[in-house]
Formats: C-alpha cells, structure tokens, sequence
C-alpha cells in the first residue's frame, strides 16, 4: 500500500475514535505529576502559572467558538462514522486555517500540557499530537477533494492548514449563533476545565499529601459543574438552543 493511502486508511479509524482516543495524551500528565516540583518551592507562582495554562486552553476554545458560531449544520460536527460535508467552509476562521477545530483542541490540550512547566512533556505531546492529526487531516481533505473538486484545490492553495494566515480573514458567510456555540461546545469547555481541576488536585496529592482545592479553583469547579447541568437541561428538555439550519 502506498504510503499516502496508508496514512489515509489509518486516519479514517483514527477519525472514527477521535472523540476518545487523544484522551491517552493526557497519562503522561499523571507521571510528570509525581515529579514536578513548584516554582523556587512558592505555591503562589505556580497559581500565576496555572493561569497561563488556563489562558491557553481558553484560547484554544475561542477558536472553537469561532468555529461553531458560524458554521451551517452538516459540517464540521462530531460525526465519528463517517465524513460528511453539505457544504465547503471557506470564510471566517476557515479562511485563515482549513483545521481550525484541531488547531483549537492543540491550544486547548497545550494547556493542559504546560501545567506542570515540563520540557520533555511539551515535546512528547507536541510530537504526539502532531503524528495523531496529520492523518485524520489527510483523511479528511482527501475526503473534501473528492467531493468538492477544484472548489478545494482552490481554498486549500491559499489556505494555510494549521498555522493560522491572518491576513486571509473573510466574513462569515452566516451571523454568528450564541446558541449553537453553547449546544456544540458546552462539553469541551465542561471538559476542559474538569481537566485542570484534576491536574490541580494532582498537584496538592504530590506536593502537600492531601487533594485539595484553594484559591480559585474551588469557584471555576463549581462553574464547571453548573454550566454542565444547566446547559444539559436545556439542550436535552428544551429546543430553546436549536436553531434552524444550524
């Protein structure tokens, strides 16, 4: 089998799994955890380094939001069985990226990966992360090739394919939707966030011997918790963030 083919091939299982299997990126975590040690032995610098790592990942959700906010329904979904697209996306954040929900899930993870400030880690996940979505990629455009033809040949020359191109911003095709972005994205922020509560309470277990949470952490477990049972109630006993064609 040709080595494109084979990339192709193995990015489809991938494709399939992507919802579950990244989650094995997060066990070198639990190992960095055992050896980390706090910034010159301060609690409080390493609370202003937490911050940062929340910043990333909220940047990394933002590109998400950008994503959901505009698109139609049929595209860019969480379908796991197969491809499918209605339609090729190619304003707003898909002028300046042609994966921008794997750019936005690389931020959000990056995050995650610099909590315990551990060079080999960020490496490790860097290149991990990088093997895993290069496939799913080439599934993915092989797929849109297929469908859309010279349409795509023409977005994908001028379009970047992970490093985002400024310059290339185009207005969405359709207004942004605040409730489509709560119904997408509500369990990657949920997510997200039960993460770094975890690492958190990591952090205390090594260093302090006991799980606990301080400062702001107890607040943001909270919020997390809330948004989760307010929004599932919603979008589960309610049509109040279903929109047409969305």
């Amino acid at each position: 089998m040709e080595l494109k083919n084979h990339f192709e091939t193995s990015g489809q299982w991938l494709f399939r799994w992507r919802s579950y299997l990244p989650a094995v990126l997060l066990l070198p975590l639990v190992f960095a955890a055992a050896n980390f040690e706090r910034p010159w032995g301060r609690h409080d610098f390493q609370e202003i380094w937490e911050l940062v790592c929340i910043g990333v990942t909220l940047l990394g959700l933002l590109v998400r939001v950008l994503v959901a906010g505009f698109v139609p329904s049929g595209t860019s979904g969480r379908n796991t069985k197969k491809q499918v697209a209605d339609s090729l996306n190619t304003t707003g954040i898909y002028a300046v990226c042609r994966h921008p929900l794997y750019l936005g899930n690389f931020l959000i993870a990056l995050g995650w990966a610099m909590f315990f400030h551990d060079g080999w880690l960020l490496a490790v996940f860097c290149m991990a992360f990088w093997l895993y979505y290069e496939r799913i990629m080439m599934t993915e455009e092989a797929f849109l090739r297929g469908k859309f033809g010279e349409e795509f040949t023409a977005w994908a020359e001028r379009t970047p394919a992970f490093i985002p191109n400024l310059k290339n911003w185009k207005r969405p095709a359709l207004k942004f939707s605040v409730r489509t972005v709560v119904r997408r994205e509500y369990l990657t922020f949920v997510g997200a966030m039960l993460v770094f509560v975890t690492l958190e309470l990591l952090e205390h277990w090594h260093v302090d011997g006991q799980a606990q949470l301080s400062t702001f952490w107890p607040y943001l477990a909270a919020l997390t918790g809330v948004t989760f049972v307010a929004v599932r109630v919603l979008h589960k006993c309610t049509r109040c963030l279903s929109e047409e064609g969305r």
